[in-house]
């Protein structure tokens, strides 16, 4: 056993806040070789401005002034109250030593303190695209009690080797089955006359897609917290890029799709929530809003190479839409949970 203390990160200590992001470097290079690559610069913006619906708590473990380890915390504030997130990494070379399971049992007891009856996690697993990435969090996270709650997988599409003759044949496919519908490309916030309606699909993202044994509860989405999440994304650095289908006669927001490029990402980039309204559904609008949005990722980033998108395995429907725009399988990322008794 390896002595060390667990204590909240300090913004004012420099030495321990880069000493953290090396460990998290290092838990990416040996955890997730060929997945999304670690980007510093988002971790630092997301310290400084964070979400106005969520609380957040940094913890690291410390020996002699140098981070073992870190445990980051996500305490939502306005619905999912019951429910609290984490990511923890330990650095390779301390692993095996219990600053893993105590950064975990630290987790586990501030849940209890805030009444936090389910805790969440989100883990790697080895794929066909990425052999090399690690399964030792999904080990280590079932040695301790808990249980995979969602099956998902990670795809890519390299911008560089899409067939865009192949895509605007599909766009014209699937245009010919939406002729009630306008596809609106925009950046940021959403414009006034469809911002109700990005809202309401977005609650609608908590209850429509796949969530198999994961306690995850509706969302009231309004206006207010569209236009928080905006002004967090422009604080820290964010290019939010967004495709809506508007429905011609009634101006209802049929779908939406989203992608997010972070502060100093120059390669890689990450796609959001991507719905249809039910009410709408089958006139391919979920394949026209994927190429409008992918193809406007190069408008505003012509060198931009990668997109990365995360999908239940059971929602065969959309991994279908984004195979057909290009995305491959990279690997497996899953829903671990853990239900505590209050």
């Amino acid at each position: 056993m390896t002595h060390f203390d667990i204590v909240p990160l300090d913004l004012g200590d420099l030495a321990q806040v880069r000493s953290r992001l090396a460990v998290m470097e290092a838990v990416g290079a040996h955890d997730h070789a060929g997945a999304r690559p670690f980007n510093p610069a988002h971790v630092l913006a997301s310290i400084l401005v964070s979400r106005n619906d969520s609380r957040g708590e940094r913890w690291v473990a410390v020996r002699d002034e140098r981070v073992l380890g870190h445990l980051d915390l996500a305490l939502p504030v306005l619905d999912n109250t019951h429910s609290m997130y984490f990511e923890l990494g330990v650095h390779p070379n301390e692993r095996r030593r219990g600053v893993g399971s105590a950064l975990l049992r630290h987790m586990e007891e501030r849940a209890a303190d805030e009444s936090r009856s389910t805790i969440s996690t989100w883990l790697p697993m080895p794929g066909d695209g990425a052999p090399d990435i690690s399964a030792d969090g999904a080990v280590f996270a079932v040695g301790k009690g808990y249980t995979m709650s969602l099956g998902g997988a990670v795809r890519a599409v390299d911008l560089d080797t899409v067939d865009e003759e192949a895509l605007d044949l599909l766009w014209d496919q699937a245009s010919a089955k939406a002729a009630d519908f306008d596809i609106v490309p925009f950046a940021g916030l959403p414009p006034e006359r469809i911002i109700d309606g990005i809202a309401y699909l977005h609650g609608r993202m908590y209850t429509d897609m796949p969530l198999g044994d994961w306690d995850l509860q509706e969302a009231a989405i309004d206006r207010e917290r569209i236009r928080d999440w905006a002004d967090m994304r422009r604080l820290r650095g964010e290019l939010h890029l967004h495709a809506a289908a508007v429905h011609k006669e009634t101006g209802d927001v049929a779908g939406f799709t989203e992608i997010i490029i972070e502060g100093g990402a120059e390669e890689h980039c990450h796609q959001g929530d991507t719905i249809v309204d039910p009410r709408f559904r089958g006139h391919r609008l979920g394949t026209l809003l994927k190429i409008a949005n992918q193809r406007q990722v190069r408008a505003w980033r012509p060198r931009m190479k990668y997109v990365w998108t995360g999908n239940a395995t059971s929602n065969t429907h959309m991994i279908a839409i984004n195979e057909s725009v290009g995305y491959r399988l990279v690997c497996h990322e899953n829903v671990y949970q853990k239900k505590l008794d209050r």
